[in-house]
């Protein structure tokens, strides 16, 4: 049976699509698997043994014709799309399969609970909001949302393939592990020192946590002279972490911009622990089975992108106006940062504490959790 995933995007997208993988190959081990990503994600799943292709999709227009007339040549038995925008639409609809099976995004409860929450957002003046405030607040009671994962497995079951929850999961390649531990070697980093992944970077800038709040924690974390520290990003991010880096006393690790996607996935996993936002990081620390401790901020774990790792930690505050956007796109509409400033950087160096000490317990955390909304 030959079948051909899509999911194009984006970079936490596209990891979290590996529970499907694992999932198929699980239970149908002789599938020939096909997946189909924007050729910038390819290097997630380079060389992934799971995998019988691994098809990249170029940002130009005319390589997206080319692609389609590949596709048909391949023959697929099964086309299982997991992204459902125009352009999987065209390829379902383009490619001839014997079984074609999508998944639902869910879009319309995770929209509703960000507009109700926009709509009991304390300090808004408009009298005509006022008598649905009672309406939003029943709102976010009763919508239940579903995370991404669930979304992703839950077609499977019309292809006869039963499933449960499980974290996504990447594999290192050896050179990409090569060239990080030679940059760790260069800067003097060994075996026996705790390596922490400093990942402060998102798409949104309202999904970053505070400047501030980094400098601290990782000026805290310093202190221990065991502890080294990482910062780890794309291009986009040495903008952000350079304003981290004037605040800093300590001197960490600079390797934003310095690896591309393999290598940014090896030195995720040479990390012991990785301090991150809401992002693409965040969940291939998880797919590596490394501990995150993730904070949310405009988004909110209850939309369904929280990280699935056993040890994970997400500190939220949990506000009344939270989530006010699905991805953190839009601008404060209380012109405020509460839902990061309330984050402070003790909380999220306990938190961290925790996690190394190996000593994590779930009240503890709740607790870390509860602390922010007092």
């Amino acid at each position: 049976m030959k079948i051909l995933i899509i999911r194009l995007s984006s970079l936490g997208d596209v990891v979290l699509a590996s529970t499907v993988i694992d999932a198929l190959k699980e239970k149908l081990p002789a599938a020939a698997l096909s997946l189909l990503v924007y050729s910038k994600y390819r290097d997630l799943y380079d060389k992934d043994r799971r995998l019988t292709d691994l098809i990249s999709l170029p940002p130009s227009p005319a390589s997206f014709f080319d692609l389609l007339r590949k596709l048909r040549k391949m023959r697929f038995d099964t086309i299982l799309d997991l992204h459902c925008n125009i352009k999987s639409l065209l390829i379902r609809m383009l490619v001839p399969a014997g079984r074609k099976v999508s998944y639902r995004k869910g879009h319309w409860r995770r929209a509703l609970m960000v507009r109700a929450a926009r709509l009991k957002a304390p300090g808004r003046r408009r009298f005509l909001l006022a008598p649905c405030r009672p309406v939003a607040e029943l709102l976010c009671q009763k919508t239940r949302t579903h995370h991404t994962v669930e979304l992703f497995l839950k077609p499977l079951r019309r292809l006869g393939v039963e499933t449960t929850m499980r974290p996504p999961r990447l594999f290192i390649q050896p050179e990409a592990a090569a060239e990080v531990e030679g940059f760790l070697s260069q800067n003097d980093v060994s075996a026996e020192q705790v390596l922490i992944g400093i990942a402060p970077g998102a798409r949104w800038s309202a999904k970053r946590w505070t400047t501030s709040g980094f400098a601290q924690v990782c000026d805290q974390l310093l202190k221990d002279p065991n502890i080294r520290l990482i910062f780890l990003g794309n291009q986009a991010d040495l903008d952000f972490t350079q304003q981290i880096l004037t605040r800093m006393g300590g001197k960490p690790l600079v390797a934003t911009g310095q690896f591309g996607l393999k290598g940014l996935v090896a030195a995720i996993g040479r990390c012991s622990l990785l301090l991150t936002n809401d992002s693409g990081p965040m969940h291939i620390a998880t797919a590596l089975e490394i501990p995150v401790v993730a904070i949310f901020g405009p988004t909110h774990p209850k939309l369904g992108f929280s990280p699935l790792g056993p040890r994970d930690v997400l500190l939220h505050a949990d506000l009344r106006c939270s989530p006010c956007s699905l991805h953190g796109e839009k601008r404060c509409i209380l012109k405020h940062r509460q839902c990061m400033e309330q984050i402070t950087p003790e909380t999220v160096f306990e938190a961290i504490r925790l996690v190394l000490e190996d000593n994590r317990q779930s009240s503890v955390i709740s607790e870390l959790n509860q602390s922010l909304t007092s």
